[in-house]
């Protein structure tokens, strides 16, 4: 018992002595104690990552146990083996196999172990391929009684992900429980990066359910066909790497990508994924010259360029020969700082079309591209989660030419322009779908466009025209006879949409109309003439300042010479001379004014509305226009009671005094005018005195400085515009609100812009698909308007009333003070 205690008290004694030691000397044995832990963890570590030393048997599968202590024997080779799996060519008709392939023999998975301990299934072998996993498209499996067509999966036990964390996510383990009674189709209890062997047993029954069913149900949870889609991805991304048979499948499985974007595209995670998949795959096997083959690009991925577009802007660049067109179009259309407005999606075919026309136009052969130094570089980042990170992709040695700014540029400057001539047509079938082919929306298209995509009716519209309409003058015909030659417009409800749809078709053959409601708010009527007219490529779709003064104007004018019931030759001459003396005009705007003109004095649509507006001119524009009506009136020298009759009434209309009516017609005469009495047989009476000597100042009136006046101010000629409208206010179906126009409140806006700045003020988001119909109705450019409010809100409120491009929007503190 002595010596027990003494050996005891003197294994106390060295522990006290060793602890002293180390207290005392903490600062050497600390970091030894460290590494000591350190090398023990990775001995452990790299003992639980072997494998057994010797091979296994194609009979057997070496396990690896959870236990660290302990190695396991695997079993005898007398152990009773797994049943066989029952495999059968699918003889089914409702899936259709993306790559027809010669019969084989049934599939047979090789022989493996299903073992199990606490959970933890038995660990993939290195002798064991993933081959003999995978069953190759077209074959059939039997899974817990659903029959598997097409093949494409991987099946069996033992399969482990690529970075040996857990089983293949792919895998289709055929043990697992499963619950074929309450298959769980919505997918509720499947979560992100599902795995087969994780997900519930209904969830499980429901995957095998739609693999039965073809792959091809849409309504299916799209957790379910990224289960299927991760297979693929190691397939052609893993396997592929050792395996010659994976190689040769690539093709195949690409055409099933592309079968179930076809199906389950709409959703943008499996749309972005299998689209930079088939990208990555495409890119792999490209050799040289894809610039010479039609681009073949579903970018579902908005965020990036194609890799495959990348890899042929490249090419062409190295070989220095110009971009061809469809490439360009490539570039403009997946390129994420290139602009997707509403016409270029609304619209995809026609946008194509012309973006192909104004690209040969503006380049040539094709825009010219600089190798650059910054080298192109390619890898996919998959969706399943049995192998994370960029996977390098094997491409040619390019420039990445996507990188310098120049050239986008100028693809993004011609698809704008595109867009823009689309606007007009893609806000037509905005609101009118099922009305692509109507002769409306015709009346929209670019120039470029109309040979393949106009009707029958544009054909028959523009042989008659050609041969009716002449470049000397303008031409009278009945409207009724103009209606006859567009079959798709009819007489009943015909309104001011409907006229403007035919200004726009006429336009596009060159040929011009009176009245026009995109000139003014006058539309042809059944029962009356219209006055066609040859115009040039670049004449004008909306009136000018001048335009609108000079039409109001002439049509005061033609109410005078109109007022004795017919017109004379004379007048009707002396005011197409006074149409050749605004210089200011273009060609374009005095030929149709003087259409305008012809129309006013056959067809004349009388003076309702006029009063109320002609309020707004200055005193000395008045007494210009009332100078200038006299002159019209005695133009064939005479003044009839009836002409004087309706001076006077547009004289009180002017707030002009009607006894000065009588001083201005003395000097407007360069000769004695005659009165004529209501009797008048023949020209006869008796003529007003010689006015005195003086500078004559009759019809020799300086139209020009009339004109300047009539246009000092832009809110006298915004109202110009508008003067022969009818009284109503400017409704937005938008807001519920009505806004009249308003007086201008904000430095620098015209009353046009700032009652558009009213309605934008009406909510806070807007869609730019909305704004966008609103400036149609206003009869304004939106983004010119936009910068033009934002300009004047920097100016008024030191800050933009609007922020964003889709949606946009407004700054409440600024809409509340407009709106006040």
């Amino acid at each position: 018992m002595s010596k027990k205690k003494s050996g005891g008290g003197g294994a106390a004694l060295i522990g006290l002595i060793v602890l002293g030691m180390i207290v005392k000397y903490w600062s050497v044995f600390f970091p030894l104690t460290v590494l000591g832990l350190i090398i023990w963890g990775i001995v452990k570590l790299s003992k639980n990552w072997s494998t057994a030393d010797s091979k296994s048997s194609p009979s057997q599968t070496a396990l690896d146990l959870t236990r660290p202590e302990k190695t396991v024997v695997p079993p005898a080779k007398t152990a009773t083996p797994v049943p066989t799996i029952k495999i059968e060519v699918s003889t089914s008709t409702n899936y259709q196999s993306p790559s027809s392939s010669p019969k084989e023999s049934p599939y047979v998975p090789p022989y493996r172990t299903d073992a199990t301990i606490f959970g933890a299934s038995a660990q993939q072998s290195n002798s064991v391929s993933a081959d003999s996993f995978w069953v190759p498209c077209g074959r059939t499996i039997q899974v817990a009684g659903y029959s598997i067509p097409g093949g494409m999966v991987y099946h069996g036990t033992g399969l482990k992900s690529v970075n040996q964390y857990n089983d293949e996510p792919a895998l289709i383990r055929p043990k697992l429980k499963l619950d074929s009674a309450n298959p769980d189709r919505e997918g509720r209890n499947i979560g992100y990066w599902p795995c087969y062997s994780q997900i519930h047993p209904t969830s499980r029954a429901a995957f095998l359910e739609w693999l039965s069913t073809g792959r091809k149900d849409p309504n299916t949870n799209i957790g379910y066909v990224f289960i299927f889609f991760y297979g693929l991805e190691r397939r052609a991304f893993i396997d592929a790497k050792e395996s010659a048979a994976a190689r040769n499948e690539i093709p195949t499985i690409a055409t099933e990508v592309k079968r179930l974007l076809s199906i389950y595209g709409e959703n943008n995670s499996f749309r972005g994924y299998a689209s930079k998949f088939l990208d990555a795959i495409q890119s792999s096997q490209v050799k040289a010259h894809l610039y010479r083959t039609a681009p073949q690009i579903d970018n579902g991925c908005s965020w990036e360029i194609p890799l495959t577009l990348k890899i042929a802007l490249g090419q062409v660049a190295n070989d220095g020969v110009p971009l061809p067109a469809e490439w360009a179009l490539a570039w403009a259309e997946n390129d994420p700082s290139m602009p997707r407005r509403m016409p270029s999606q609304r619209c995809q075919a026609e946008f194509r079309e012309l973006f192909k026309t104004r690209y040969s136009e503006k380049m040539g052969e094709g825009l010219k591209l600089k190798p650059n130094k910054t080298r192109l570089k390619a890898s996919y980042f998959p969706a399943t989660s049995s192998f994370r990170g960029n996977i390098e992709i094997p491409i040619l040695d390019l420039p990445d030419v996507t990188e310098t700014t120049g050239p986008a540029n100028k693809i993004r400057d011609i698809a704008n322009a595109c867009t823009d001539e689309l606007e007009s047509y893609s806000r037509y079938l905005g609101r009118n779908p099922e009305g692509r082919n109507s002769i409306e929306a015709t009346s929209y298209l670019p120039q470029p466009l109309l040979t393949k995509h106009a009707g029958k009716d544009f054909q028959k519209l523009s042989d008659w025209l050609s041969v009716q309409v002449h470049a000397d003058k303008p031409e009278c015909f009945s409207f009724s006879m103009l209606l006859e030659h567009i079959s798709s417009i009819k007489p009943d409800g015909f309104g001011k949409k409907e006229a403007t749809a035919i200004a726009n078709l006429l336009a596009k053959m060159k040929i011009g109309i009176e009245p026009d409601p995109r000139f003014g708010n006058f539309i042809p009527k059944i029962g009356q003439d219209v006055v066609l007219f040859k115009i040039s490529d670049n004449a004008p779709s909306s009136p000018s300042t001048e335009f609108s003064a000079a039409a109001v104007v002439l049509h005061l004018a033609s109410a005078v010479a109109n007022a004795d019931g017919f017109t004379d030759s004379t007048e009707e001459r002396h005011l197409e001379e006074h149409v050749e003396t605004w210089l200011h005009l273009s060609p374009d705007e005095k030929t149709r004014l003087r259409a305008h003109t012809q129309w006013l004095l056959s067809a004349f649509p009388g003076m309702n509305g006029v009063k109320k507006r002609i309020e707004v001119l200055k005193q000395e524009q008045k007494e210009s226009l009332g100078r200038f009506l006299v002159g019209v009136a005695q133009a064939d020298g005479y003044i009839d009671p009836t002409e004087m009759k309706t001076l006077t009434k547009i004289y009180e209309m002017l707030s002009l005094d009607t006894q000065s009516l009588y001083s201005h017609a003395h000097a407007a005469a360069v000769e004695p005018v005659t009165v004529q009495t209501s009797d008048f047989v023949k020209p006869q009476g008796y003529a007003i005195p010689t006015p005195p000597p003086k500078p004559c100042e009759g019809v020799s009136l300086d139209m020009s400085a009339i004109e300047a006046k009539l246009a000092e101010t832009v809110a006298v000629s915004a109202i110009l515009r508008n003067i022969f409208t009818d009284d109503e206010p400017v409704a937005t179906q938008s807001s519920g609100t009505v806004v009249t126009t308003p007086e201008v409140s904000v430095a620098g806006l015209d009353p046009e812009s700032f009652t558009f700045m009213q309605v934008l003020a009406s909510k806070l988001v807007w869609a730019r698909e909305e704004l966008e119909e609103l400036a149609a109705d206003h009869s304004l450019m939106l983004d010119g308007t936009l910068d033009t409010i934002n300009d004047a809100s920097f100016d008024h409120f030191g800050g933009p009333f609007f922020e964003g491009d889709d949606p946009i929007e407004i700054n409440a503190e600024y809409a509340k003070e407009i709106s006040a």
